[in-house]
């Protein structure tokens, strides 16, 4: 006998994702940049958030590493990106979750960034893998995680995922 199973609406992704607070197993903030952070500038940040089986890690590890390496990389985007922080958690078979959280020193390198090659392969290698959803919120320099601090990059995500920084409305 085959067990009954829900497979999930986009709505209740989407209900997931706006109650989803957990805040565990984060990398400590990682500054990429070398420009000097004005303290009261507001940079762009976006927050991803995905789910997916967990059969599709091993595939989503192997196309997130190749993001990382040009994410840094100085030479393509490095230099456009503040810093940024990630986590995974596993809540079932059925629901692996990946997060990144970025800030950049302006809007148009993220965009630049999520079309660029690795980004992209990966988006659309694993569009019928991953549901995906993303918050995108404005940041004070002087609001950001210290470098490799644990405990202020939990406080920070925190506050993105609680809603407590000014929604950026996407651009048409």
């Amino acid at each position: 006998m085959g067990r009954n199973r829900i497979t999930p609406t986009a709505q209740m992704i989407s209900e997931i994702h706006q109650k989803d607070q957990y805040v565990g197993l984060l990398k400590p903030w990682v500054a990429s940049s070398t420009v000097p952070i004005d303290e009261n500038k507001e940079y762009f940040c976006v927050a991803t958030w995905g789910t997916m089986h967990l059969l599709n890690m091993p595939k989503f590890a192997r196309l997130t590493s190749k993001i990382g390496s040009e994410l840094h990389n100085k030479e393509t985007h490095g230099q456009h990106l503040v810093g940024e922080t990630r986590q995974v958690c596993n809540w079932g078979l059925s629901d692996f979750r990946a997060e990144t959280f970025t800030v950049w020193h302006e809007r148009e390198y993220m965009a630049k960034f999520y079309k660029s090659g690795a980004h992209r392969n990966a988006m659309t290698s694993m569009k019928d893998d991953v549901d995906f959803r993303v918050r995108r919120v404005w940041v004070k320099g002087g609001e950001l995680p210290r470098m490799g601090d644990s405990a202020s990059t939990r406080e920070f995500v925190s506050r993105i995922k609680s809603g407590g920084f000014p929604e950026a409305v996407k651009k048409v």
